[in-house]
């Protein structure tokens, strides 16, 4: 299939790739992790874009003393608050240490995983409260109405934008809370298009993927939605937005680029434990040594399967 192909980039070809060598993916859209907010509040109260984390918790604290609601956030489907966990532990660990986690390498008991738990901490009071209970959209939509003054969330947050109000939607990535680590390395998952191990036509399945790995589909893609990037460099990108366009420029300035917590491990893992002890973190975040003792104990067993 890929012979087939063209417009992808390097990168795009290694994150399709297995670990024997072959391609498993056509890539079609994708989408960088970043705070999100809205223009036209912050030029009302004339905040600034945080580079640190003393300036993001600072800046949180006074949007709490404006009646704002500092961060949206939203739980209920379990995988939201994974990007948060993806941040903290990029900005504070480093990528390489990022995927070894991921990759069952390194243990969840460890002092740096630690830290990122008593980081996340630190900024819960600023999060949107009863977050169990709510759906990203619901989230998104409070930063839509105003009540909310940032949102960590994929560039899809602005599905719960009308046309109208896109321009007014801006973003800054996670500021920097280690100087020797930066604020490069970011979420940037990509969508597209897999083959069953045996379809039933394969012929036409392969002639599908050839298509949707092409530049008709990925600007059909673009038309359909503003809220992505296409991974086609031959789509007619010359709709992109403002938003879209520095969307792009943020994921190709990227140092290191992550999938997503449940694209980067096991799934079985990510659905069965991390979900579980995440949202029991955000329910009652006082014993994190409890809670990355059972984390370890349960990818201990699931890794060794």
């Amino acid at each position: 299939m890929w012979g087939k192909l063209s417009g992808y980039s390097d990168a795009f070809k290694k994150a399709s790739t297995g670990d024997d060598g072959k391609q498993y993916f056509v890539p079609a859209t994708y989408y960088p992790w970043a705070v999100f907010y809205r223009k036209s509040v912050w030029q009302q109260r004339g905040y600034q874009v945080p580079t640190t984390l003393d300036q993001f918790t600072a800046l949180g604290a006074q949007m709490k003393k404006d009646g704002l609601t500092p961060i949206a956030f939203a739980d209920k489907d379990g995988w939201p608050a994974m990007g948060t966990f993806d941040i903290l532990n990029l900005r504070i660990n480093g990528y390489q240490f990022h995927v070894d986690l991921m990759a069952g390498k390194e243990a969840w008991t460890s002092d740096k995983v630690k830290k990122v738990f008593d980081t996340w901490v630190g900024l819960l009071p600023l999060h949107q409260p009863d977050s169990l209970g709510r759906t990203w959209q619901e989230a998104a939509q409070s930063l839509q109405q105003k009540k909310s003054g940032m949102y960590l969330l994929g560039l899809f947050v602005g599905q719960q934008f009308s046309n109208d109000e896109q321009d007014d939607l801006d973003f800054f990535t996670f500021p920097e809370i280690d100087p020797a680590i930066g604020a490069k390395a970011l979420d940037a998952p990509i969508d597209g298009y897999m083959m069953a191990r045996k379809p039933k036509n394969e012929d036409n399945a392969r002639k599908l993927l050839e298509y949707f790995g092409g530049k008709a589909a990925a600007d059909i893609n673009l038309k359909n939605d503003p809220a992505v990037l296409v991974a086609n460099s031959g789509a007619d990108v010359g709709g992109y937005t403002a938003l879209q366009k520095k969307a792009a420029e943020l994921v190709g300035s990227a140092t290191e680029i992550a999938q997503f917590l449940d694209r980067d491990t096991r799934p079985d893992f990510a659905s069965t434990v991390i979900i579980p002890a995440l949202q029991q973190f955000i329910k009652d975040p006082k014993d994190i040594g409890g809670l990355t003792s059972s984390i370890e104990n349960q990818k201990k067993s699931i890794f060794t399967d």
